[in-house]
């Protein structure tokens, strides 16, 4: 028996850096029509969670699809400046229209055929995740440009009993377009921390305890979900709290509200379901569009 490993894969140019970001709120489509097939598949989903089905809640929600939303976003964004070499797609809330996987959609439709991949069950961290996924995927291009797409909708086609945080009550996405190459002197490119077992009454603290230790600098503005709770002005960082409703959106819709080049912004969230707290720093390099209903 041989024990066989791939190559290690060449050194990539240095990390993702920000570049553009875009948000956007979006309404509800066409009333529901009626799809016997949707709510078979609707029926065995939720089965398999102990959950029921709710053809009336579903009837009576936006049902605005995940496919739709990111088109949107690359409408938004356009023109992207070349072709993508990287997609991914975080959510906490399960599509409205599971009937199109949206990574195969968006591997079809964005430029550049990407490697497109989606990063969902893990509540507020996803998009943590997927920002994690992306660079480590990034140092194996000469030179990567990929894309962040954080999506969360509120049509629940099953009664929601005792969430660990409030479910979405609006349907909203953002996109974050990135390219490696490293950030330019003086800024502090893209950084992801995770840290387990932080109860949500050591959220706060331990928030503090990152930002002691990592944020480089005074200036850097925190952007802050809501399930956080109330914060302290910690040292020189100012803070700003997310409105509720967003789901795991929440940090980054702020940071789609002020994209102020030279700038550092500091992203945390706490999922409850998990006892995570998670943090990431992003460096703003270039002037950006932002578009969004705050």
């Amino acid at each position: 028996m041989y024990l066989s490993t791939a190559e290690p894969p060449a050194a990539g140019p240095g990390p993702l850096r920000l570049t553009r970001t875009v948000a956007r709120e979006f309404s509800g489509g066409s009333p529901y029509e009626g799809d016997p097939l949707l709510e078979e598949y609707l029926t065995d989903m939720t089965g398999l969670y102990g959950l029921r089905f709710r053809p009336d809640r579903y009837a009576a929600g936006p049902r605005v699809p995940f496919t739709t939303m990111a088109d949107q976003l690359l409408t938004d964004l356009d023109p992207l400046g070349g072709p993508l070499d990287l997609v991914a797609i975080a959510h906490a809330s399960p599509d409205a229209d599971p009937r199109r996987v949206t990574a195969c959609y968006l591997c079809d439709v964005a430029p550049g055929e990407p490697l497109a991949f989606a990063v969902s069950d893990q509540g507020l961290a996803a998009p943590f995740t997927a920002l994690r996924l992306l660079g480590t995927y990034a140092r194996g291009f000469t030179h990567c440009r990929a894309l962040l797409i954080i999506l969360e909708q509120s049509t629940l086609p099953y009664d929601v009993v005792a969430p660990p945080y409030p479910p979405p009550t609006r349907d909203v996405g953002v996109a974050l377009l990135l390219e490696s190459g490293g950030p330019p002197a003086g800024t502090a490119g893209i950084s992801v921390r995770r840290y387990a077992g932080v109860t949500r009454d050591r959220a706060a603290s331990a928030l503090v305890a990152d930002l002691a230790a990592a944020t480089p600098g005074d200036g850097a503005t925190l952007l802050a979900d809501p399930g956080l709770g109330p914060l302290p002005r910690i040292g020189g960082h100012p803070h700003r709290v997310a409105p509720s409703g967003l789901g795991c959106v929440a940090p980054w819709w702020l940071l789609a509200q002020e994209p102020v080049p030279g700038t550092t912004r500091v992203l945390a969230a706490h999922d409850p379901g998990s006892n995570e707290l998670c943090v990431t720093t992003i460096g703003i390099t270039r002037p950006e569009g932002g578009l969004g209903c705050p």
